[in-house]
């Protein structure tokens, strides 16, 4: 159905074999004497000053952090976690905050594909393609709509060229092996200039076999509960119903985890002095398996199901294992103007739109296709800089639209056949006296969905306001209050039917309403001593927060969950401390500590579902030349926040190390030999769906080379 790796195989082989490598040119976010400025902030203001939590993760530290998906490889970085539905599907989660309520975007506007409308639809952006990764946190990202209440993801991947390619040739290859499920990464990019135009060619593969774990697949509260349900109902079977069961348990190996990925791409771009146009093209392909089971009828035998099916009008399926089949075609136009005389600064714009299809066989039959039609556009003003009250005075506003036609086919498709109509304004304005300043912005949004026999219509409307100050060199402090509205989504109002992937049966509520949330966040920028110190306390209280909910009962053999609305309260931090610990032996020592927390608990009682725990990161690497050697501890707390029929999570210790190499005086070769989860210790992420069937990866070691030039 869908063409395979040949055609990428054939381009990154071409690419690698011209001897082309990484290159540290034009990193997306915009350099200015070492401060990094945020392209994702309408303003363009550096990372330092921004008025909310952010995060700007260059080239080289999704090189030596790339653990497989987007979602994972940035899951480090503070108040960031990921849904991990397995190695191929994961979405990144905010604050505690995922699916529709974190917009990942490239190059400012959404993926087309349908990885919110479930955690096991793959992301349709890897890492390896990105320049770097931009991430804003709460308020920060009010200019993205109600879509992005809990922040945005925005991957700056460079296919569009904004600068020309330095002495008129450059690029980069990447290739990795890794050890725990077989694994091969292959990624390469080369951009030259034509005239006055800039061309850029890039192609990935990426491939695993089902990767290794260090004990049950299941975790032990799960299959204690499983073998307590079989006693309750299998009292009456002979012990070789128990040594069957016991071998029934998958062990040392995620089963149905294997993936192949594959995207290809080619850009072109005029370059002038004051700004650039440009378009590309981009294929996706991917197939890969779904683990942890993607079944109707669990934990029930063969003569069970037999006898079941006997009593019940309707049947229970089993798909055994099931495998997406990807397929995406992408087409994108962006642009920029900059000194557009003595009122505009600068007009940046960006439209995407795209085909994605993919089907969800079942052996060699298709069970059930998705398909995503549509287009997404935004465009920027800023206004020049005006000196005013003693400080400069500078804004921006923009209009952001989308589109989208959704359906799904098959025996799983719980949510009808729907079009999402999506637009927004916005305005940003900032005045900044050097010693402090204030920023407010607001968006007015209108959503319309249509389904063969229902529609619904939502204006929303989300404001913000900062304060900020500078009491001391290299200090910024920042709080801000903001207020902002997101509208439910297809799937929120109108799902009803069987959904394997959450095994649940969900149901969706038309007459759902806004959710609304009222935030404050203090934001504290500091260093001291050679040490750089960003932190930020959050607290949003939320009107009418749209979940779904277990019932209690059951439709199609499956628990039903139904999607309502409750008040809920959700509060926590994050921050990062990093600095020099000194010198030994010609050695140069470093430390990083990094930390997490969210709660939130619902005004009726109880908690939201899959909440991450507290957890801790505590790194120290050594340089001298070009060596480095890192070595972290990750710690995760015992998660016992947890919904209605949620089972805890346990506390796990990850102990990970990283040596990269430079071999030669020019630097444009870099080697990387990492060792993650040395201790081969299970570990469960409590954001995922299938946290109790699917663990992290056990002791894995990789082997990678950089080549730039």
């Amino acid at each position: 159905m869908i063409a395979r790796l040949s055609s990428t195989t054939a381009l990154v082989a071409l690419l690698a074999g011209t001897g082309l490598g990484t290159s540290a040119y034009a990193q997306a976010s915009e350099h200015d004497d070492d401060v990094i400025v945020v392209t994702s902030a309408p303003l363009g203001v550096g990372a330092d000053e921004v008025a909310g939590g952010v995060e700007v993760v260059d080239r080289r530290h999704l090189e030596d952090s790339l653990a497989g998906s987007l979602a994972d490889t940035i899951a480090h970085e503070p108040g960031v976690s990921t849904t991990y539905f397995g190695p191929a599907a994961s979405r990144p989660v905010i604050r505690g905050l995922g699916a529709d309520r974190v917009r990942v975007l490239v190059n400012g506007v959404g993926l087309i594909d349908a990885s919110t409308n479930s955690p096991d639809h793959a992301v349709a952006s890897e890492a390896l393609e990105a320049e770097s990764v931009e991430i804003l946190r709460g308020p920060a990202a009010i200019a993205y709509g109600g879509g992005a209440i809990g922040g945005v993801v925005n991957v700056i991947d460079g296919r569009i060229p904004d600068a020309r390619a330095e002495d008129g040739l450059e690029g980069r290859f990447y290739g990795s092996m890794t050890s725990v499920d077989e694994g091969e990464t292959a990624a390469a990019r080369v951009r030259f200039n034509a005239g006055e135009f800039v061309i850029n060619l890039e192609g990935l593969m990426r491939t695993a076999q089902p990767y290794d774990i260090p004990g049950y697949a299941e975790s032990d509260i799960l299959r204690l509960f499983e073998e307590a349900e079989e006693e309750h109902h299998d009292d009456h079977d002979d012990d070789d119903h128990d040594e069957d069961h016991e071998e029934e348990h998958p062990y040392g190996t995620v089963e149905n985890s294997g993936l192949d990925f594959s995207s290809a791409s080619a850009g072109i771009s005029w370059v002038g002095e004051n700004g650039f146009f440009g378009v590309a093209v981009k294929q996706s392909n991917a197939l890969y398996g779904i683990p942890g089971g993607h079944d109707h009828g669990e934990h029930e035998d063969e003569d069970h199901d037999e006898d079941h099916d006997d009593d019940h009008d309707h049947e229970e399926h089993d798909h055994g294992d099931v495998r997406i089949d990807l397929e995406q075609t992408r087409f994108d136009v962006r642009g920029e103007w900059r000194n557009l005389g003595e009122h505009i600064d600068r007009v940046r714009f960006s439209f995407g739109t795209g085909s994605y299809e993919h089907v969800e066989l079942e052996g060699d039959e298709v069970g059930t296709r998705f398909t995503n039609d549509g287009w997404e556009g935004r465009v920027e003003a800023r206004h020049a800089p005006i000196n005013l009250w003693g400080g400069t005075w500078e804004g921006a506003a923009g209009l952001q639209a989308f589109n989208r036609d959704f359906e799904a086919a098959g025996e799983e498709a719980y949510v009808p056949p729907s079009e999402t109509a999506d637009w927004g304004l916005f305005f940003v304005e900032r005045w900044d006296s050097d010693d402090w300043g204030l920023e407010g912005g607001l968006r007015v949004e209108q959503r319309d969905l249509d389904t063969p026999t229902d529609s619904r219509s939502f204006d929303t409307f989300s404001v913000s306001g900062s304060v900020f100050v500078r009491p001391a060199r290299d200090t910024f402090l920042a709080l801000t209050l903001s207020s902002a509205e997101r509208a439910p989504t297809d799937v929120e109002l109108f799902a009803d039917g069987p959904h394997a992937a959450t095994r649940s049966y969900e149901q969706g509520d038309a007459n759902l309403d806004v959710e609304r949330a009222v935030s404050a966040e203090l934001t504290a920028r500091t260093a001291f001593a050679d040490w750089s110190l960003e932190a930020s306390i959050f607290r949003a209280d939320y009107d009418g927060f749209i979940a779904a909910y277990a019932t209690g009962a059951e439709e199609d053999g499956l628990p039903a969950f139904a999607y309502s609305q409750d008040d809920v309260v959700l509060s926590g931090f994050e921050g990062r401390l990093e600095g020099p610990l000194g010198s030994l032996g010609g050695w140069d020592f470093d430390g990083e500590l990094t930390g997490e927390y969210v709660q939130a608990s619902l005004d009726a009682g109880g908690d939201l579902p899959r909440l991450p725990p507290l957890s801790l990161t505590g790194g120290v690497t050594a340089s001298r030349g070009g060596h480095d050697l890192h070595v972290e501890v990750e710690w995760a707390d015992v998660q016992n926040d947890t919904a209605a029929f949620e089972f805890k999570t346990q506390s796990y210790v990850l102990v990970n190390a990283r040596w990269t190499f430079e071999p030669f005086e020019a630097r444009d070769l870099r080697v990387i030999l990492e060792g993650r989860n040395l201790t081969d210790q299970e570990a469960r992420l409590h954001t995922s769906v299938l946290k109790d069937q699917v663990p992290l990866p056990g002791r894995n070691f990789r082997a990678a080379l950089v080549l730039d030039f």
